[in-house]
């Protein structure tokens, strides 16, 4: 069962959200929802680099312009962030506006400010999560990865 935390990343999050260890997450998932134009929760995935906490309260994500995501966010304001890895579960609901429709530099993806509304914790005390979703690379990541520039303008002011 869920357990309501409240509205601020927790110390742990924020640190794991903030962009200052991105390669640790490297290979790890975040998901995210919204809702669509016919009510239906809309899942995307997210990567870290994708995705920075610049505080407690505030979130810079990253999407693709044109995608369905984008364009329910623009719909709805809401979003809820899926943060799950071994021993971590959370949920995050917050709302969103668009900050800039194309991101200076990467014209293909669009920035939205997330401020936090409700944190949501859920761990079943005889039942840890051991991992979150994953994925691997190909190769590894060089500076001039399209993900390395996105998230380099994340960390940044828009």
């Amino acid at each position: 069962m869920s357990q309501l935390l409240g509205k601020e990343l927790t110390e742990a999050l924020l640190n794991r959200l903030n962009g200052q260890n991105v390669e640790t997450y490297e290979g790890k998932i975040i998901p995210i929802f919204t809702l669509d134009e016919s009510g239906w929760p809309h899942p995307a995935l997210l990567s870290y680099y994708e995705v920075v906490a610049k505080n407690s309260t505030t979130l810079d994500i990253a999407l693709w312009k044109n995608s369905s995501t984008a364009r329910n966010l623009r719909q709805t304001n809401k979003v809820t962030f899926l943060i799950t890895d071994k021993g971590v579960n959370y949920y995050l609901k917050g709302s969103v506006k668009e900050l800039q429709t194309e991101i200076p530099g990467i014209p293909l993806q669009s920035r939205f400010r997330v401020t936090a509304e409700q944190l949501l914790e859920d761990q079943e005390p005889n039942a840890e999560i051991t991992s979150g979703l994953t994925y691997s690379r190909r190769s590894s990541r060089a500076t001039t990865d399209h993900a390395v520039e996105v998230f380099n303008r994340l960390r940044g002011e828009p």
